[in-house]
């Protein structure tokens, strides 16, 4: 933009001035001459302009101007409001179209006392008479500004004069903000105001106000409520407007919402702290985040511990102002005594009340060198010791480390590789390779294994090629946080060394460090809690304890003096959960060689294959493999002096229970099953076997459960010939074998299946008697054997069926009895069938063999007798047959359904005193229960 009062002269061009004054005095001016005079104007339009209070804002009015080139040199003047002149700030001009004249040209636009004057050249370039299309672009300084400055109908008057002088107008309209502005208390038509604001003075667009009370909320349990100003702190959030119950959203609204400053905290290099030397305090940023930009700003103000207000000093502009709400300002605490600050973050106005302030607390020490501090100066093995490393800069890297001698003996060195763990601002963490076969390097998880292939437990060589455990921590803001595994360390105390130096180095080169701390680590306890008591051999238990420092645990049993390992599942130890439990189901102690384990491994194992009271341990692995002797025993002192418990166990071989069901003694051949139940303590098997007096047999294994309980249901045996039958339950003892080990045909015997396989398919043949005298022979009665047996007889026999006894209910009698029309009939008999299996219908048939009533039941024990009732109120006097029927069998018996059934043998006591009629209450002269007749 140029300010210039001059007039122009060019030779040959056309000059052209509109004048545009925004005032209500007009003001002309008088344009150089030119080839081609301007003879008529017209406006075309002019675009309103939003007052923006902290800005500028464009404007562009558009107008066409004709042009005659045969007529003399003219003037063109604008007249316009002249009171707003002094919010113009620069102009440029364009054409739109050119109305033929090629060389048309906007030298220059310029404004001078609320003159706008556009020079144009080449408007002779055209023949005859054209018009042409122009756009001024006016940026208007309207900062400062607000609603009250709005005005409507504001002219730009553009003048041509000429042979025929023309002049036109455009119009249009200075509008009221449409956004708010920080500090201001003006509000416009949807913004958004805050809980606690106070003064909001609330605009349309032209510049007229609307009362707070006019406007209600328009939705939710507050709904119809009026805004009120102040705004209260408690007020109902969301929508409120004018005639709050219009369906569209064109009437005045505006938005109340809660002040929050959601981010308020002190920064060092982008991340908050809360602890800084004093010396590196002086690149501090206090950020914060708000939602009410449009509203106010955000003040900080900083004090000291004594409350003492020192914002002037420490801060250099306490005022964050941010379109976004985000901002922060620079905070230099270096020249303050070394102490606590407090950082206070609130509305620079009326948002300063309780829920809106915000505050941060920042330490700044007089430690100006690197520290390290843990949690705790004491643990047990097993604990997680954390520390903190102090006074250095961010993201500066560190070396934290244990000594190699500090190390626990006997652990596994890829556990050892852990001692240090990778968590809070550890970056890695390793162990430091330096020695015999190592030239300095670091040794982690990933290649722990190939660097000590063969080694993985060797002490003497860890401590030979190993310097130091260490982890890599960075300086977050001003501390690094890390942690101790204290399982991998000895049971003594031990230090944890700083270093300045940022990754691992040969010690010779790092020392010294620049700081360390001692942990006193005391040794941790290990637990058994099963096996207790009582074990039988051959048993199947649950191993499980506690064990606050181990990765695994070993149980071992005592033996003389040495303490021997004992067979887990194929394995000597168990691993410890990450709750410090440990735990394996279904453990046989006594199987040395289960799971393809060699016995000779497990000593213990075959030591508790027999009776007698003896110590049961645990033992932390890592202590079990440092102490152990060649042959995997342990000596007495050491398993005392180690991480380890022991307990008492008694040992005791395993018995043997069982039964049969039958009914009666009796099993029916149309069922043709038989159910067998027991138990068999410390066997995983036992065999059921069955012989008819014919020497037929059937032989089936069957699972004994981990408590020692065995059930089997349906076993077949309708092969076997009617008559008696003995059923078998034989055990295989201690020794796990049949017999003395051996069975006639070379059959093995080192099973219950084997036993199984020789009943049922290589016994021979003979009677039954012979048949069972030679299983018994090759078990229970061989040599040296100590396998069980069980044994019981019933006979197989065709399915039966019997009523036995018909009275009425409450009249109990044997036989059958006559039964009055309107009781309830008892049925009673009995069967050898299987209750499980079968149900007995009863039907009540009339001569003609026409039921009239009937009923069924399923519910017997194993003395076969049953009953059944049957209601006889729909029936009539006379002889009917009660049928019963299983199925396979029927019985039938005639009973008399009568009018009134005989009581005269006192059956009931009616007639002697029951009830104590005849002589007193109680009846007891004569006999309570009518005994005296």
């Amino acid at each position: 933009m140029t300010n210039d009062n001059n007039t122009r002269s060019k030779a040959n061009a056309v000059f052209f001035s509109v004048l545009m004054v925004l005032s209500m005095v007009a003001a002309g001016f008088a344009v150089a001459p030119a080839a081609a005079t301007p003879t008529g104007v017209s406006g075309v339009s002019a675009d309103d302009v939003t007052i923006d209070p902290s800005s500028t804002v464009d404007q562009d009015v558009t107008y066409e101007v004709t042009f005659d080139n045969s007529s003399p040199t003219e003037n063109a003047t604008v007249d316009a409001p002249s009171e707003v002149t002094s919010i113009l700030d620069d102009a440029s001009t364009s054409i739109n179209a050119n109305g033929g004249a090629s060389s048309l040209t906007v030298d220059e636009t310029t404004i001078s006392s609320g003159t706008i004057t556009v020079d144009i050249s080449g408007a002779d370039t055209a023949s005859g008479s054209y018009t042409a299309n122009f756009t001024t672009t006016i940026t208007h300084d309207t900062s400062g500004l607000g609603a009250s400055d709005a005005a409507s109908n504001l002219q730009y008057t553009i003048n041509a004069t000429g042979n025929t002088g023309s002049s036109d107008t455009v119009s249009f309209d200075l509008l009221a903000p449409d956004e708010r502005t920080a500090g201001a208390d003006e509000v416009f038509y949807g913004n958004t105001v805050y809980q606690g604001e106070e003064g909001l003075t609330f605009y349309n667009d032209d510049g007229t106000t609307v009362s707070p009370g006019a406007l209600q909320k328009t939705a939710g349990d507050a709904s119809g409520t009026s805004l009120t100003v102040p705004i209260p702190e408690d007020a109902p959030t969301g929508t409120y407007a004018e005639n709050a119950d219009a369906t569209d959203s064109s009437n005045y609204r505006v938005v109340v919402q809660q002040p929050r400053i959601s981010t308020a905290e002190v920064q060092y290099n982008g991340n908050d702290i809360d602890q800084i030397a004093t010396a590196n305090a002086d690149e501090l940023t206090a950020n914060a985040t708000w939602n009410f930009p449009e509203a106010e700003n955000v003040e900080i103000t900083v004090e000291d511990a004594s409350g003492t207000d020192i914002t002037n000093t420490v801060v250099g502009d306490a005022i964050l102002n941010a379109d976004d709400g985000v901002d922060s300002a620079d905070l230099d605490l270096s020249g303050e005594d070394a102490g606590e600050y407090t950082v206070i973050f609130e509305g620079e106005g009326d948002l300063d009340h309780d829920s809106v302030v915000q505050e941060y607390t920042i330490e700044t020490t007089n430690q100006d060198s690197l520290s390290i501090d843990t949690s705790s100066d004491s643990a047990v093995q097993g604990d997680n010791v954390d520390y903190t490393v102090s006074g250095g800069l961010d993201a500066e890297t560190h070396v934290v480390a244990i000594a190699e001698d500090d190390l626990r003996d006997g652990a596994n060195i890829t556990n050892v590789v852990r001692t240090l763990r990778n968590v809070g601002d550890t970056q890695r963490v390793g162990l430091w390779a330096n020695g015999d076969d190592f030239n300095g390097e670091e040794i982690t998880a990933s290649n722990v294994q190939s660097k000590f292939l063969g080694n993985l437990e060797d002490d003497s060589y860890r401590s030979s090629n190993v310097e130091y455990a260490f982890a890599v921590v960075e300086i977050d803001g001003t501390t690094a946080v890390g942690s101790v595994e204290t399982q991998y360390v000895d049971d003594s105390t031990i230090d944890v060394e700083l270093y300045g130096d940022s990754s691992p180095a040969n010690l010779s080169t790092m020392e010294p460090s620049e700081d360390d701390v001692s942990i006193d680590v005391e040794e941790g306890d290990v637990s058994l809690d099963s096996p207790s008591g009582t074990y039988v051999v051959g048993q199947e238990v649950d191993v499980n304890g506690s064990a606050a420092s181990a990765e695994d645990v070993g149980i071992y049993v005592q033996d003389n003096n040495n303490w021997e390992p004992v067979n887990v599942d194929g394995d000597q130890f168990i691993s410890v959960d990450s709750d410090d439990t440990f735990e394996e189901t279904d453990v046989v102690l006594s199987d040395a060689d289960k799971d393809g384990a060699d016995a000779d491994d497990f000593p213990g194992s075959t030591t508790l294959s027999f009776a007698g009271r003896y110590d049961i341990g645990v033992i932390d692995q890592s202590d079990a493999q440092s102490v152990a002797n060649n042959d995997g025993t342990i000596s007495s002192s050491d398993f005392s002096s180690a991480s380890s418990n022991r307990y008492s166990i008694t040992v005791t071989e395993g018995d043997l229970g069982g039964s049969f069901s039958t009914v009666n003694g009796q099993i029916a051949e149309e069922d043709g099953t038989i159910d067998v139940e027991g138990t068999a303590e410390g066997q995983d098997s036992v065999v059921v076997a069955f012989v008819d007096n014919r020497g037929q047999t059937i032989a089936r294994t069957v699972s004994v459960d981990g408590d020692g309980t065995f059930e089997r249901e349906d076993i077949s045996i309708g092969n076997l010939n009617q008559g008696t039958v003995s059923g078998h339950i034989f055990s295989l003892g201690r020794d796990g074998v049949v017999g003395d080990g051996t069975l006639p045909s070379n059959d093995d015997a080192s099973s219950a299946d084997d036993l199984q396989t020789y009943i049922a398919d290589n016994i021979g043949s003979g009677s039954g008697d012979q048949i069972r005298s030679r299983i018994l022979s090759n078990t229970v009665d061989a040599d040296g054997s100590d396998d069980l047996a069980v044994s019981e007889t019933f006979r197989l026999n065709d399915a039966t069926l019997s009523v036995s006894n018909v009275y009425a209910e409450g009249a109990e009698a044997s036989g059958v009895n006559p039964v009055a029309t309107g009781e309830t009939v008892v049925i009673e008999g009995s069967t050898n069938r299987q209750a499980d299996d079968n149900s007995i219908t009863l039907d009540m048939l009339t001569q003609e063999d026409n039921s009239v009533a009937s009923t069924s039941t399923d519910d017997w024990g194993n003395n076969g007798q049953w009953s059944a009732t049957i209601d006889t109120s729909d029936l009539e006097t006379g002889t009917y047959i009660i049928e019963a029927d299983d199925g396979d069998s029927t019985d039938r018996v005639e009973v008399e359904i009568v009018e009134e059934r005989d009581t005269s043998d006192g059956d009931d006591g009616s007639d002697d005193g029951e009830d104590g009629s005849s002589d007193g209450e109680d009846g007891s002269s004569d006999g309570e229960d009518g005994s005296s007749d």
